[in-house]
């Protein structure tokens, strides 16, 4: 089985190279001498009750020359070196080829991988070698992802993933479960983006070279109408499907959605359904959920929640606030965002608050001119400042 696996991936290899090379032609922009770049630093302090703190500094550097391309992420703190990441990658025209490397403080994991573009279907092959042991005992293991994505009809998409050795491949979309969903639920999103930095996806790799999942997707958005099909494999066979079926509305901007969840055993285990209403300069959201019950009930999903999202932006500021009710049609947390641009300036803010009151602050502020970027970032709850950092970058 791995020696079938390995020929698989070499076919695959293969395949894309000679493809890229019948496509590629003249890289018109080979011969751009184009240079750019930009270094930062980032100092943040976070006190340890009860008289003791951490002062950790990260230090970024990105240069970009041609279709050449090449950051650097490290950080230490008072106790030392912590992590260390470098991506390159490189622009060929017709394929792209790319290299991540990541130490936390020692290896965890190398990213090496090839993308190409052929009459419009995109293919991708990551190969990925990372420590899955612990720190006393390191153990090295490999995975392959394989992706195919394909837009040629206008309106309709195809997305394929496969991993070998590798699980959770939604990541490598963004950890995006169900896209229309998602674009529908921009709202929650964004107000999400305000506390704090995006998170990192990574498919987890796993012992052996075998094949481990496969995600399939489709998309329709054409006149109006949404549609989508998520459906997971792995190796006992069907894993679960996501369907989503919507349509949009223009002049005003509605969108109602409903998404469907079946789990292994082809039973239903989730349902949502989101309104989305947008007239500038006022936007809401409402997602309302049902899940399977715990213990099971003789109905398959019962309510799981409610939340409601709303928007007001006009002339650079916006402001976002969300209220969420649990299972027992109780509130149960509350979310106000705020971010306000008046050139060179932008300022964040983000609160949250539960049944037992405030929670949570953080404030952002960043100010830009002469390709220079300074910013500040402050958190806090009831018990005073939790973490505050300071940083610039500067761009040439």
């Amino acid at each position: 089985m791995r020696r079938t696996n390995y020929r698989i991936i070499l076919v695959f290899f293969v395949l894309l190279l000679v493809g890229g090379t019948l496509v590629f032609g003249e890289c018109a922009n080979c011969g751009n001498n184009t240079f750019s770049g930009k270094v930062g630093v980032e100092f943040t302090f976070a006190p340890i009750p009860p008289t003791t703190y951490n002062l950790t500094t990260n230090v970024s550097a990105a240069l970009q020359i041609a279709g050449f391309s090449v950051s650097t992420q490290t950080a230490f703190d008072l106790s030392g070196f912590q992590s260390l990441g470098v991506n390159c990658s490189l622009n060929l025209g017709a394929f792209t080829i790319g290299n991540d490397i990541l130490f936390n403080p020692r290896f965890n994991r190398n990213d090496f991988s090839v993308t190409g573009q052929i009459v419009g279907v995109e293919l991708g092959l990551n190969l990925i070698l990372a420590d899955i042991g612990t720190v006393q005992t390191p153990t090295y293991s490999m995975g392959t992802v394989l992706t195919l994505k394909s837009g040629v009809v206008s309106g309709f998409s195809i997305t394929s993933v496969t991993g070998f050795g590798a699980t959770d491949l939604v990541n490598t979309l963004g950890g995006v479960n169900a896209p229309f969903t998602n674009k529908l639920l921009y709202l929650v999103n964004q107000l999400g983006s305000l506390s704090g930095p995006p998170p990192v996806w990574q498919v987890t790799i796993v012992p052996g070279f075998y094949f481990e999942q496969e995600l399939v997707r489709f998309e329709v958005d054409t006149c109006g109408l949404l549609a989508s099909s998520t459906t997971w494999l792995d190796t006992s066979g069907f894993a679960q499907e996501i369907a989503e079926l919507g349509y949009q509305f223009t002049e005003p901007n509605i969108a109602f959605l409903t998404s469907v969840t079946v789990d292994h055993s082809f039973s239903l285990s989730g349902l949502d359904f989101i309104l989305d209403i947008q007239i500038d300069p006022v936007r809401f959201t409402s997602d309302t959920s049902f899940s399977a019950p715990t213990p099971p009930l003789p109905i398959p999903v019962v309510f799981s929640g409610q939340r409601f999202a709303l928007s007001y932006a006009c002339k650079g500021f916006t402001a976002i606030s969300e209220t969420d009710f649990d299972g027992n049609f109780m509130f149960s947390q509350q979310l106000f965002g705020i971010e306000a641009t008046i050139d060179p300036v932008t300022f964040t803010s983000y609160t949250s608050f539960d049944l037992t009151g405030f929670t949570g602050e953080r404030i952002t502020a960043r100010v830009e001119f002469s390709g220079i970027t300074l910013s500040t970032t402050v958190r806090f709850d009831f018990t005073g400042i939790t973490s505050a950092s300071f940083g610039f970058e500067l761009a040439f």
